[in-house]
Parts: structure tokens; C-alpha cells; sequence
């Protein structure tokens, strides 16, 4: 099986997961293509796409959603599977909010594609990273979750993450 993982990273952390996620396909013996979605120009080689997003302002990012507008009736084509990483997204009640909410944008506005598996894991944020005007921005919005807003956050699991990409390879072996 051919499979593409995408995904469109702010700082980096939704690449770690793409590059995991890819890693473990490759393991078990796929080939496994990890691009940032600016870079895909073409699906049709690929019998698997993976899309991975971060969420900024409650939202996939831009350029995931562009990807989706470009490339809907392709991806109706292909077997699916979609994941989000967002800070909020570290226990089971910030995952089932983040695929209700923010996922749910994306294949509410597609509804013909199918996604074998949608998931969300938590993310991670090192404030010194960012401007003053993001610090003082993102740590507004962490408050009221009540997340920590001190120096690096990390909220993934990867036991978490390795545990979904092996059940979603299973799901797509036995689909194809």
C-alpha cells in the first residue's frame, strides 16, 4: 500500500507526528511518503492519505482546508483518515471536543468523504517561541482550559498516537 501523510505544522509538533506516524507505516512494511501539504501536488499515486492539521483559533489550519477544497473529489477516491494536534486535546474529553468541533469542519463540509478514522492528540508549545502579542494571546486561551502557561508545554501521548496509527494501518489493510 501506497500512503501519503500530510500535514500543516505552526511550530512543528503536528510534523513529529506526521514523521512517527509515517515511521510506523514504514515499519510494518508500507511505503510511506511524509510531506507538508504545501508540497503535495498530485494524489493519485497514493491508496492512503493521512491528513494531519494543528488548530489555530479553534480552526484546521488554512492551508488544510485549502487542501480539502483542492482536493475533495480525489481524496472521495482514496481511503481517508484525518487527525488534529491541539493542546486541549490531551485527555478524552479535549479529543471528542476537538474531533466534534474542529474536525467536524471539515468533513461537515466535504460530507461525501468517508474517513476510515478521525483523531486528536494533544500538542505541545514552547512560549519562548513566540512573540509577545502570541504569548499573551495563546495564554489567555490556555487559562480557561486550564492548561499551564509557563515554558514548554507538551500534552501528546505517544503511546496514544502509536496505538491509533497501528489500528487505523489495520483498518486500512483490511479495507483495501
Amino acid at each position: 500500500m501506497n500512503v501519503l501523510v500530510t500535514y500543516s505544522s505552526g511550530y512543528g509538533t503536528t510534523k513529529e507526528v506526521s514523521e512517527k506516524i509515517g515511521k510506523l507505516f514504514s515499519e510494518k512494511g508500507e511505503t510511506v511518503t511524509v510531506q507538508a501539504v504545501d508540497a503535495v501536488q498530485d494524489l493519485k499515486d497514493y491508496d492512503a492519505v493521512i491528513v494531519g492539521s494543528s488548530i489555530r483559533a479553534d480552526r484546521p489550519m488554512a492551508n488544510i482546508r485549502d487542501f480539502f477544497a483542492r482536493h475533495n473529489h480525489t481524496l472521495g477516491k482514496k481511503q481517508l483518515a484525518i487527525f488534529a494536534v491541539c493542546l486541549a486535546a490531551n485527555c478524552e474529553e479535549g479529543r471528542k471536543k476537538v474531533k466534534d468541533e474542529y474536525i467536524a469542519q471539515i468533513t461537515e463540509k466535504f460530507p461525501h468523504l468517508k474517513p476510515i478514522s478521525t483523531e486528536a492528540f494533544g500538542g505541545k508549545i514552547d512560549f519562548e517561541q513566540l512573540n509577545p502579542v502570541m504569548q499573551q494571546l495563546v495564554k489567555s486561551v490556555l487559562k480557561k482550559t486550564g492548561i499551564e502557561t509557563e515554558g514548554s508545554i507538551d500534552t501528546r501521548d505517544w503511546n496514544y498516537i502509536d496505538s491509533w496509527a497501528l489500528e487505523l494501518l489495520d483498518k486500512l489493510r483490511r479495507a483495501a
